[in-house]
C-alpha cells in the first residue's frame, strides 16, 4: 500500500479498548453462568467469540502478544467443546485467569496511548509464559498452534462506494450516536445551572412588573433553559447496569476466598442515574456487598445446621421511586446480633460500660456507621477496619441522600439507599426563618399549612399538633439551628414525610417553589451537620439546602422486621 494510503491504526484505538472492555464483561457473565450450571456448553461459544474478536483487533494493531494469549485461550475452549478437555473448576477458574491477564494487558495498552508497543510487550511477559503452560497441562496442544498464525497482509479499503464518471463515490454510513467526553457534559451542565441562576435573578428584579412584553419574554426563556435542562440531564443518564455488571464476578471472587457458597440476584439493570451518581455509588455499594459477603453469608456447613440452603443469597436491587432512586442490598445471612454489638461497643471503648443498659437497637445501628466500629477482632483484607459503612453514609450524605438498615438475628439484613436522580438542579421549598433563607427538597415537603401557637401541645416532653386524625411532631427550626425568629402567634408549618413517618417543621414564612442549582459545601463546612449545599437566590443572597435526615434523625434504622 502506498505510504499517501497507509492507515493510522491508531486512530482505532479508544474504539479498540472500548470493544475490549464490553468484551471482558460478557466474558465474565459467561463464564459465572458455566460455573453455576457445567451443562451450559453454550456459553463455551460466547466466551470463544470473545478471545477470537480480541484476538483478530490486537493483531491488527500489532499488539501481538495479547493475541497469541487470546489464540491459546481459544484452543482450550475447543477442546472443552471437543470434550478432550473437561468442564471442571480448574478449567473455569483458568479461563478467569486468562480474561483478568488480558484486561490487564488491555488496559495497559490504553495507558500508554500509543501504539509503541516496544518495553513491556518486546518481549513475551513471563504471566503469559506461565498461563501458556497451564494451558498445555490442560491438554496437548498442537505443535502449529502456539502462537498467531501468519495473518494475510492488510488491504483495508478507504471508501466503501460505488463510482461515478471513473471517480469513486465513497459510501459514507450514517452514525446516530457519538462519544461525549464526561467533562463536557459537566461543563454543559454547570453552564445550564448558571442560567437558571440567571433567570431567577431576572424573576426577582422584575417581579411585578406590568410589562407585557416582558412577561412574555421571561416566559420563553424559561421554556427554553427548562428544555435545556432537561436535555443535558437526559444526556448524562446512564443504566445502573454499567456498575451492576462488576459486581457478580467480585460476589463470586470474595465467596471463594471466604470458602463459602453464594448466589448474587441482580434486579433493576435498566433503571437509569445521573454519570456522577452512578460513580459516586459505586464504592459504597462495593462495601455493602463485601460487608454481606464477610459479616452476613455464614460459611455453607453453619447453614445447614440452621436448615437454610447451604447457598447463600445476596440481591442488589434498583428501582425508581418519583425522584429518587432506591437501591437495596440484601442478605439471607445471619443478621445483627445487636446485643452482641452492644459489647462490642463497650470492648472498643464507644460506650462507658455503666451505658451498656441504656443503649436502644436504634443507638446500636446508628454506632455501626461510625468510624472505627467493628465486630471483627483481626483485620483482613475483607473486613475489620471500621471503614465500611462510614463510608456508605458518608458517600449517601454527600450525594443528599440516606442509608437505613433493617435487619433480624438468624433470619438476614437489608441496607436502602435512598439517592436522588441527580445531585446539581433541585425543586426546591424556601423558606425564612428571621432575615436567613433556607431551601428544602420538595420531594420530601407534603403540604405547608398555618399551626397557631396555642395548637402546639407538649407530650412527654415532645411538641405535637393535630392534623386531621394524626398527631404530628413539631419541630420550630429556629429552635434547631439556634436562630431567633420573629414573634408571633402562629408558624408557617412544613410538613415533612419520611416514608410513614411525618414531622412539622415550624419556620416564619414560606417563600415559594424554585428550581435551584446546588453546590457542594467546601470540606470544612461539610462538617456541620444538617446541611447537603448551596444555592444562590434571586436577590443574590446564599441559602442553605437543609439536610433533613441529619437534621431530624430520618436515618439509619427502619422500623420493619426484616423479611426476604
Amino acid at each position: 500500500m502506498p505510504d499517501e494510503e497507509k492507515i493510522d491504526f491508531t486512530l482505532f484505538l479508544n474504539e479498540y479498548l472500548n470493544d475490549a472492555r464490553d468484551g471482558f464483561q460478557r466474558g465474565n457473565d459467561a463464564l459465572l453462568a458455566l460455573e453455576k450450571d457445567r451443562s451450559r456448553t453454550d456459553k463455551l461459544d460466547d466466551i470463544g467469540r470473545v478471545f477470537h474478536t480480541l484476538k483478530s483487533s490486537s493483531s491488527m494493531l500489532g499488539f501481538d502478544n495479547i493475541a497469541n494469549l487470546a489464540h491459546s485461550a481459544e484452543d482450550l475452549l475447543g477442546r472443552m467443546k471437543k470434550g478432550e478437555t473437561p468442564v471442571t473448576q480448574e478449567t473455569i477458574d483458568l479461563l478467569f485467569e486468562i480474561i483478568d491477564a488480558l484486561e490487564r494487558m488491555v488496559k495497559e495498552r490504553g495507558e500508554r496511548k500509543s501504539l509503541d508497543f516496544v518495553g513491556a510487550y518486546g518481549n513475551t511477559p513471563l504471566q503469559i509464559v506461565e498461563l501458556k503452560k497451564k494451558i498445555g497441562e490442560m491438554g496437548s496442544i498442537p505443535e502449529n498452534k502456539g502462537t498467531v498464525p501468519n495473518l494475510p497482509p492488510l488491504n483495508l479499503p478507504l471508501a466503501k462506494g460505488g463510482t461515478k464518471g471513473g471517480v469513486t463515490v465513497p459510501f459514507i454510513e450514517k452514525i446516530d450516536t457519538i462519544r461525549v467526553k464526561m467533562v463536557l457534559l459537566d461543563v454543559l451542565f454547570n453552564q445550564v445551572g448558571e442560567l437558571i441562576i440567571t433567570k431567577n435573578r431576572l424573576d426577582t428584579l422584575l417581579h411585578g412588573t406590568e410589562s407585557k412584553e416582558l412577561k412574555e419574554i421571561l416566559a420563553v426563556m424559561e421554556r427554553t433553559i427548562n428544555a435545556m435542562q432537561e436535555n443535558v440531564s437526559a444526556s448524562r443518564m446512564v443504566p445502573v447496569d454499567e456498575i451492576f455488571q462488576k459486581f457478580p464476578r467480585m460476589v463470586r471472587d470474595l465467596a471463594r476466598e471466604q470458602d463459602k457458597e453464594i448466589d448474587l440476584v441482580v434486579e433493576g439493570r435498566e433503571i437509569e442515574l445521573d454519570k456522577s451518581v452512578l460513580d459516586a455509588i459505586s464504592e459504597p455499594l462495593i462495601h455493602l456487598l463485601r460487608n454481606a459477603v464477610g459479616h452476613g453469608i455464614e460459611p455453607a456447613g453453619e447453614r445447614e445446621a440452621m436448615g437454610k440452603g447451604k447457598s447463600g443469597v445476596i440481591r442488589l436491587l434498583a428501582r425508581r421511586a418519583e425522584n429518587h432512586i432506591l437501591v437495596n442490598v440484601e442478605d439471607d445471612g445471619c443478621g445483627i446480633d445487636l446485643e452482641r454489638m452492644k459489647e462490642v461497643a463497650v470492648r472498643k471503648g464507644f460506650v462507658k460500660p455503666e451505658d451498656e443498659g441504656s443503649l436502644s437497637d436504634k443507638d446500636v445501628m446508628n454506632m455501626l456507621f461510625s468510624p472505627g466500629f467493628s465486630s471483627v477482632e483481626d483485620v483482613t483484607g475483607l473486613s475489620g477496619r471500621g471503614i465500611g459503612l462510614n463510608v456508605v453514609r458518608t458517600a449517601a450524605r454527600e450525594m443528599g441522600g440516606t442509608v437505613e438498615v433493617a435487619t433480624e438475628k438468624g433470619k438476614g439484613t437489608r441496607f436502602f439507599l435512598t439517592l436522588p436522580l441527580t445531585t446539581a438542579i433541585v425543586q426546591t421549598l424556601m423558606v425564612e426563618v428571621s432575615d436567613h433563607v433556607f431551601a428544602i427538597p420538595s420531594d420530601i415537603v407534603l403540604e405547608t399549612m398555618r399551626v397557631g401557637v396555642r395548637e402546639i401541645k407538649e407530650i412527654a416532653d415532645r411538641k405535637v399538633f393535630v392534623r386531621g386524625e394524626e398527631v404530628i411532631p413539631f419541630i420550630a427550626l429556629n429552635d434547631v439551628l439556634g436562630i431567633v425568629h420573629k414573634k408571633s402567634d402562629e408558624f408557617k408549618v412544613v410538613v415533612i414525610h419520611r416514608g410513614d413517618r411525618l414531622i412539622g417543621l415550624g419556620v416564619d414564612g414560606v417563600v415559594g417553589q424554585m428550581e435551584n442549582i446546588v453546590k457542594p459545601l467546601d470540606p470544612i463546612a461539610q462538617k456541620f451537620r444538617g446541611f447537603s449545599g448551596g444555592t444562590i437566590m434571586g436577590d443574590g443572597r446564599v441559602a442553605l439546602l437543609l439536610d433533613i435526615p441529619a437534621l431530624f434523625g430520618f436515618e439509619a434504622i427502619r422500623e420493619e422486621r426484616y423479611q426476604i
